[in-house]
């Protein structure tokens, strides 16, 4: 319970959202990979550019 305490306070501060926005935000977007015959096709919706820089910033933070 504490680390997921602890990964919640990191994303928020690393971010600038509270974690129920970020949550809920980026629980909407999923990548979905199709097989047909030897072809992979990759569905996704488009990544709203506010989630897409708290991403980025969580992908900076390393």
């Amino acid at each position: 319970m504490f680390a997921a305490l602890a990964v919640s306070r990191w994303i928020e501060n690393t971010t600038g959202w509270s974690i129920r926005r970020f949550v809920t935000t980026a629980g909407r977007y999923r990548t979905i990979q199709i097989h047909a015959g030897d072809h992979t096709l990759t569905a996704a919706d488009p990544i709203p550019a506010g989630l897409q820089t708290a991403l980025d910033s969580i992908h900076g933070a390393y």
